[in-house]
């Protein structure tokens, strides 16, 4: 049979009762509610019942409150973060290996020759004239397009090497221009049928007109349909 033990024994242990607990010694549930948990305090540690409850409450509610979805996201987040950081990083560092290039070994010439008009300038005697300022004037603006052109393409850049306007005729304008390329000696045959193909390099000269030619009534205006390349010449 269980013995019930009075309170007033407690008061044997060490010479009685904490005088801080004789009000509630009546009441033997009252007295042991003004212990924690062992679990909950730690032992030796001055701290009163209102704030431990109020730390126990707060991880409570952010144990209730923390979703599993919100731990996915935040896993989520760092790894595309993780990501476009390793993009960034690898692009900043990143050598394209095909711009590695020497430019000393480009010595094979390939030139090309053609004409286009001029619909928007009228012809004159003194064009006839290479040396003169009007003639020169034109040559150079004429040449300064067409290297621009050559030069800003992405297939062509690295081999072109100059453009030339040969002559000036009538027929509103005919400008009889040349261009040249050089090549590598060991690629020269791959050039030749693929990247310096007659066909691309006047592709690449159509194109540029029908994308900048914008302004058909401007004097230097070079009529699409009027562009000539006639083969190649090494």
């Amino acid at each position: 049979m269980e013995e019930n033990i009075p309170l007033d024994h407690l008061n044997h242990k060490e010479g009685g009762l904490d005088p801080a607990l004789e009000p509630l010694a009546g009441n033997g549930d009252a007295l042991l509610s003004v212990r924690a948990p062992e679990d909950e305090v730690d032992v030796g540690t001055p701290c009163n019942n209102g704030a431990i409850s109020n730390v126990y409450r707060i991880k409570r509610e952010l144990k209730e409150n923390l979703k599993p979805w919100m731990v996915a996201v935040a896993i989520l987040v760092l790894i595309v973060a993780v990501i476009i950081l390793s993009v960034v990083i690898c692009s900043a560092i990143h050598e394209d290996v095909d711009d590695k290039f020497d430019r000393s070994t480009f010595v094979i010439p390939l030139r090309f020759n053609g004409s286009f008009q001029l619909p928007n300038m009228v012809f004159t005697e003194e064009l006839l004239i290479i040396s003169s300022s009007e003639s020169q004037a034109l040559t150079a603006e004429l040449q300064d397009k067409l290297a621009e052109l050559y030069t800003a393409s992405p297939a062509l850049g690295r081999y072109f090497s100059k453009a030339e306007i040969n002559s000036l005729r009538n027929g509103s304008i005919i400008a009889d221009y040349e261009l040249t390329f050089l090549m590598p000696e060991e690629t020269q045959g791959q050039l030749r049928n693929f990247t310096l193909s007659r066909e691309m390099v006047y592709n690449v000269f159509r194109q540029f007109l029908y994308d900048h030619e914008l302004e058909d009534s401007a004097p230097t205006y070079i009529d699409p349909l009027s562009l000539n390349m006639f083969g190649r010449m090494w």
